[in-house]
């Protein structure tokens, strides 16, 4: 969508998605009349109405009264009445993946970041790099960075946006520069197996004019095409870590890069995961010509997002972290850093998010979990599915011999927490559902 179509009324089914919300929010600053809809209110839907969008709470084809495109995302069914009456009066519909497409040719260049995990992260890594770089461009971020947002929009040669593999999203988007993190297996139920799901990665990668993949990922080391660019570890990458060192969990490295300048990064977030990220950051940064000083105060200048290690209470001196971590390596690198930062005891508790996630995944949970004292595992969040026999959350508590408690219950949640907590300990919470939004409610009171 471009300047020749400003002024057109445009409605999202689901706009309190953080990727939707983003969307919107650009429509917005590009002039369109934006309006949407999403079954409960959230922090980016009050942000949109205080831009003037008209903001619906439910679903109901009169939302879409004098709406002349329909944008949805993919948890909207055909069921939805908005989305039923937009195809019953003929208007413009598009998916959230075709708009995002959309989106993205309007810019010179375009940077797309994929992989199973670290995608946010590394967006955001992106959007203070060109900050600092005073370059013009827009960033789509899928979470919420502590001082940008969720979508950033000073000009229009530079666009930098997460992508994701979900329902096959990924092969809509066309990447100047393509990032590859980690080719990590989710979202399975998608793909007829790993092989396809893997292939999916590689054609977005052989699009690009450049593809920016980690060496050291299983798969991505078998990517030979020539628009190659890597990174990590190894001597012979193209950016090359080395030096790393730790303090109290946030780290520093030295980075090679393709011109052979060295530069020093002292990361302001937590994880020794978040070294890869930030090089994965700086590669493709490079790649666009941006400056090492850039480069490396941008990266230094990134403290985080929401639900990324993010402390959001206490309870009689146990502090409450929160992490958006759901699947099997994103937990992995959770406890990690866990391990790295907190004193006292440790309690974990993970609320499972979506059934077929954790059948197709309950082993690899099972693994990442396996090494905790003190578990909890929290009823599933389900989303966008129903019930799917196997792939509960107390499947996977039975599936782990019972270990750690099972609870069902938000008021039995909290009642476990006060009676663990004590001076010192923390409590880390794993997942992308409702609890986190659950726990920071209830902590407030």
């Amino acid at each position: 969508m471009s300047a020749g179509t400003k002024k057109l009324n445009v409605h999202f089914i689901g706009i309190g998605g953080v990727s939707m919300s983003s969307l919107a929010n650009y429509l917005i600053e590009m002039g369109f009349n934006v309006s949407g809809s999403d079954i409960m209110p959230s922090l980016y839907t009050e942000r949109l109405a205080e831009k003037g969008c008209k903001i619906y709470i439910g679903h109901s084809e009169k939302n879409i009264d004098g709406a002349q495109v329909i944008v949805y995302n993919s948890a909207i069914g055909e069921e939805n009445a908005e989305l039923k009456a937009a195809r019953e009066n003929k208007l413009f519909i598009l998916s959230r993946a075709e708009l995002l497409k959309m989106v993205s040719e309007n810019f010179k260049t375009s940077i797309g970041v994929c992989g199973c995990n670290g995608k946010t992260t590394v967006t955001c890594m992106l959007a203070h790099i060109f900050k600092r770089a005073n370059a013009r461009f827009t960033a789509h971020i899928g979470g919420y960075d502590n001082s940008l947002t969720n979508s950033y929009v000073s000009g229009s040669e530079y666009f930098i946006s997460e992508v994701c593999e979900y329902k096959k999203n990924i092969a809509q988007f066309k990447a100047t520069v393509g990032v590859c993190l980690n080719t990590g297996e989710d979202h399975l139920e998608c793909y007829t197996d790993k092989d396809e799901l893997i292939g999916c990665y590689f054609n977005f990668l052989k699009q690009a004019e450049t593809a920016v993949v980690f060496a050291e990922d299983e798969n991505l080391k078998n990517y030979k095409n020539k628009n190659a660019v890597t990174f990590g570890y190894g001597e012979n990458c193209d950016y090359a870590i080395g030096k790393v060192v730790s303090k109290r969990g946030k780290y520093s490295f030295d980075l090679k890069l393709k011109s052979g300048e060295t530069i020093r990064i002292n990361l302001n977030v937590y994880g020794r995961h978040n070294v890869i990220n930030a090089a994965a950051a700086a590669a493709a940064a490079a790649e666009c010509n941006i400056s090492p000083h850039a480069i490396k105060r941008g990266i230094e200048s990134f403290n985080g997002t929401m639900r990324r290690f993010e402390k959001i209470g206490s309870v009689s001196g146990s502090v409450i972290i929160a992490d958006y971590a759901h699947h099997p390596e994103e937990i992995t690198a959770a406890l990690s850093t866990a391990d790295e930062v907190c004193g006292g005891e440790l309690y974990v508790i993970f609320q499972p998010h979506t059934y077929t996630r954790t059948l197709l995944l309950k082993d690899e949970f099972a693994s990442a979990l396996s090494g905790v004292k003190n578990l909890v595992i929290y009823k599933t969040f389900a989303a966008r599915e129903e019930y799917i026999a196997g792939g509960s959350a107390y499947e996977l508590y039975n599936a782990m011999g019972k270990r750690g408690v099972y609870i069902s219950d938000a008021d039995a949640l909290i009642e476990y927490i006060k009676s663990k907590a004590k001076r010192g300990d923390t409590f880390l919470v794993l997942g992308a559902g409702d609890l986190y939004d659950l726990l920071k409610r209830r902590l407030k009171k």
